[in-house]
């Protein structure tokens, strides 16, 4: 696993960044019982930082209570935040928050210094020791700890909830498992002449390797999987994409292989890929794309143009980065340079569609949203390689058909008409662009 990947499995976890806080107060409660209560540090500390047993009994109790008050408060925060996110815009979206470095820390502070308080007041005896210095000053320093990280955390849970910040985040977490996850790992693999080694594909049926279980198909580990099929020399088809619902006894992989007798180790393959009951955005970019446009219909049926176009612009961001990483031959070789597995790969088309297509229907009968459209696929066009331009201007033609508006004003038949043309001139279709106007002529009038 890369070390995003561990990060992402590890932390999605709720407990483990408390539990690892409370481990280290628990360690830092005996430090100071044992420098208070067997070194006697007090009689070499200044008098006002020697405190009594009365007053640090008194401290302590009052923390504990406060510090108690203050997480049940944070805890609030964070059910009531979670509920914003899943009502507002997307139940998928939940993850990322809790998987946020200041909601882990924050959670982690509060259930440490709750914990440290406790112990302390639970250890501290009037007859061990006629004064204490260490106990009582860092339960201070952990309470204006604490005050501080609520205050952070108010300011955090408000920064999450303006939308521009929320998509921002999970633009970031997309171009993340396209570096870490895809480009990163696949690029050494990536033909450097795939009309060369589409030569290699087997033209016969292969065998086929049929799944265990049924799940989302959460993670193929990609190396392994060339290395193993290079020593076994196969060359392997995937049957299946990075977040696709796979069913019991259905094909995993068709595999080819010189010899019709070798026989393929089910046991050692299957451990190749994880199939589990949820996606997860480890490896799968198109489940990261379908939280933007679940914001964006959302943000349509609650008559929120602003929210959904500013979606519309981060997806056609998200669209141009992919395009320029290249993450669209399917075919993986070995240092040899022989084909050894076949992806069941997305084409840019397909990319386009995921992240604009639900979006285009439910804004099929709205002038506004649909004119956003246009112009991020024009701004899309203008930025991506030629090699692509076909699809943006398929997609042009398909958003204009589907849509439904039977009266347009002439500032939207101007604004469309300026998009269209600029779109046609910039992917070569000229031609194509009269006919397109045309047809949004007709549904004008």
């Amino acid at each position: 696993m890369t070390k995003l990947e561990k990060w992402s499995v590890l932390y999605s976890n709720l407990w483990l960044t408390p539990m690892i806080y409370a481990l280290l107060s628990l360690i830092f409660v005996f430090v100071t019982l044992w420098a208070d209560l067997e070194m006697n540090v007090y009689k070499g500390m200044p008098s006002f930082l020697k405190v009594d047993y009365a007053l640090t009994k008194t401290i302590l109790s009052t923390l504990t209570a406060g510090i108690l008050s203050l997480t049940t408060f944070t805890f609030y925060g964070v059910l009531g935040a979670l509920s914003t996110f899943s009502s507002q815009f997307s139940p998928r979206i939940l993850k990322n928050f809790m998987m946020n470095k200041v909601t882990q820390r924050t959670l982690g502070i509060f259930s440490g210094s709750f914990l440290y308080v406790l112990f302390c007041l639970f250890f501290i005896n009037e007859d061990t020791a006629q004064a204490y210095s260490l106990i009582p000053s860092a339960a201070v320093l952990t309470a204006l700890l604490t005050i501080s990280t609520f205050a952070i955390f108010i300011n955090h849970i408000v920064n999450w909830l303006q939308v521009t910040n929320l998509t921002e985040q999970i633009k970031q977490e997309s171009v993340n498992i396209i570096e870490s996850s895809l480009v990163n790992e696949l690029k050494p693999h990536k033909a450097e002449k795939p009309d060369d080694v589409k030569m290699q594909v087997p033209g016969g049926e292969g065998k086929q390797m049929y799944a265990k279980q049924s799940g989302y198909l959460q993670k193929t580990y990609f190396n392994a999987l060339i290395r193993q099929a290079a020593e076994d020399n196969l060359i392997i088809r995937l049957d299946n994409r990075i977040g696709s619902f796979v069913f019991r006894s259905t094909p995993v992989l068709t595999y080819w292989h010189p010899s019709p007798d070798f026989e393929l180790d089910e046991g050692l393959y299957s451990g190749m890929f994880e199939i589990g009951k949820n996606q997860t955005e480890v490896q799968d970019i198109e489940f990261s794309i379908n939280k933007f446009v679940e914001i964006a219909i959302r943000a349509l049926g609650n008559d929120d143009p602003k929210t959904a176009t500013n979606i519309i612009y981060q997806i056609g961001d998200l669209l141009i980065q992919i395009s320029e990483m290249e993450v669209f031959s399917p075919y993986l070789t070995d240092e040899d340079g022989n084909l050894r597995v076949i992806l069941k790969n997305l084409t840019y088309a397909d990319y386009l569609y995921r992240g604009f297509a639900s979006i285009r229907h439910y804004a099929k009968k709205d002038a506004v949203i649909t004119g956003e459209l246009l112009s991020v696929l024009n701004a899309i066009a203008h930025a991506i390689d030629e090699k692509d331009h076909k699809h943006v201007w398929d997609f042009t033609k398909y958003t204009i058909s589907g849509f439904e508006q039977g009266l347009l004003y002439d500032l939207d038949m101007y604004r469309f008409r300026d998009l269209l043309k600029d779109i046609a001139e910039t992917t070569g279709n000229e031609d194509g662009c009269k006919e397109l106007m045309d047809k949004l002529d007709d549904k004008a009038n």
